[in-house]
């Protein structure tokens, strides 16, 4: 018999050395699913269709900067024309010699010509030059238009996150309430047995019981939907009961970097960049020429027949056509630039409203947690009394239940604080994006 208890109880202890193992090491096998905050922000932004918008803006800023470049390759251009004339030029000889002799030279009056001509800039005035720098100015706006857009999913992945967080929570302290309503479920029918309580009393535990594991197929359903939406955004398909690492409290530093001020200054940026191009417009272009064609006349007009010629050398062109707007546009600059700095300014007011909201919330958790510990004890407290006063039939079921949901009342209302406090301090490093 001995020996028979001993094999038994090292079989147990065999048994708990296996399930030990199994909890400690079975997450580093791959059997288990665990997710961070800041992996979620990663997968989202990896995710979201907006990652593919800046890959267009890349490409679009290659492609222009590509064909901005391109006029420094010569340019062809090809000509032609025909045309009939009432009248030319002619020259008479004879009538200047004064002789009989016909020595006129009359030019054609049906004309044509056709030639090819290279054009090749030495000196645009700055106009290339600065049309690059206005490519990429204009994409590194869009590509922090790009960041704003993407970085105001954190807001909605924090929502999703943390509410899973909290289900998690009250989840696993309503299984503790049940171990609670059993065991008095279990008293109270021995307190029937005994003549000391009855049906009714039983019913009063059971209905807790029942009630207690609806809410937990209520909360479960509502974790299930926040999971799949949280999978949706991270274009992954998350297992139902995937395990969310709960963020540490964090020191939240008032530095502000937020995304939206590096806009503002590419903005800006973008703007004053303008300037170079309105004055490399009015600025003098210099370059080669080259033509070569067949006219009738050539370049010879006393030949009447057509003939082969070409043309090479270096022009000037000084258009001051834009001189008359160019106070204007410079104008028109500055304006976009001062209402570029009061979008900052409101957007700076509206943040700092933000925050102090924000931290006000983060203060009225912290404040409010330090006061659930003393409810939660003396919760405690009242429900020992009553459980002591039911043992002596001092007090009824009914009001021994409504003790018990007081006391679980109080620990989900702590649970709930903790989960808010610790949102409240994300969202607070979120306004900041530190």
């Amino acid at each position: 018999m001995i020996r028979l208890n001993t094999a038994t109880l090292s079989k147990n202890r065999y048994d708990i050395i296996f399930l030990l193992f199994l909890f400690c090491f079975l997450p580093f096998f791959g059997f288990s699913q665990s997710l961070t905050l800041f992996v979620c922000y990663e997968k989202t932004e990896k995710n979201y269709p907006l990652v593919q918008q800046l890959e267009l803006i890349n490409l679009s800023e290659k492609y222009n900067l590509q064909n901005v470049s391109r006029a420094w390759i010569p340019q062809f251009q090809l000509f032609g024309k025909a045309s009939l004339q009432s009248d030319t030029p002619n020259f008479s000889l004879s009538q200047l010699l004064n002789m009989n002799v016909d020595l006129g030279i009359e030019v054609p009056k049906d004309q044509y010509q056709a030639y090819l001509q290279l054009n090749q800039v030495i000196w645009d005035g700055g106009q290339i030059h600065s049309a690059k720098k206005t490519i990429l100015a204009a994409s590194d706006v869009q590509r922090k238009q790009n960041e704003v857009d993407m970085y105001a999913l954190r807001g909605r992945i924090n929502d999703l996150f943390f509410g899973i967080i909290l289900y998690d929570t009250q989840i696993e302290q309503i299984h503790v309430n049940l171990q609670e309503l059993q065991r008095n479920l279990d008293k109270v029918v021995s307190y029937a047995e005994l003549g000391f309580a009855n049906e009714s009393d039983i019913d009063a535990v059971k209905v807790e019981l029942i009630t207690a594991e609806q809410h937990i197929i209520q909360l479960t359903t509502m974790r299930g939907a926040f999971v799949a939406m949280l999978g949706a955004f991270m274009g992954e398909e998350l297992a139902p009961d995937i395990a969310l690492q709960k963020p540490k409290i964090v020191l939240v530093q008032e530095i502000n970097n937020r995304v939206e001020l590096q806009l503002f200054d590419a903005s800006i940026m973008a703007q004053k960049i303008q300037n170079t191009q309105i004055l490399s417009k009015n600025m003098p272009k210099i370059g080669l020429f080259l033509q070569g064609g067949f006219a009738r006349p050539g370049l010879n007009m006393f030949k009447t027949e057509g003939t082969l010629y070409a043309i090479g050398g270096i022009q000037l062109n000084w258009g001051f056509g834009n001189l008359y707007t160019l106070k204007n546009e410079k104008r028109i600059i500055e304006n976009s630039i001062q209402n570029i700095e009061i979008g900052r300014k409101l957007f700076l007011l509206n943040q700092n409203i933000q925050i102090k909201q924000q931290q006000a919330i983060a203060e009225q958790y912290r404040k409010i947690l330090t006061s659930d510990d003393d409810i939660i004890r003396m919760r405690e407290t009242i429900y020992k009394a009553s459980e002591a006063k039911t043992e002596n039939g001092m007090l009824s079921v009914t009001d021994l239940m409504r003790d018990l949901n007081m006391e679980h009342a109080a620990k989900a209302q702590k649970i709930v604080h903790e989960v808010q406090y610790l949102k409240a301090l994300y969202d607070l490093k979120n306004l900041y994006n530190n």
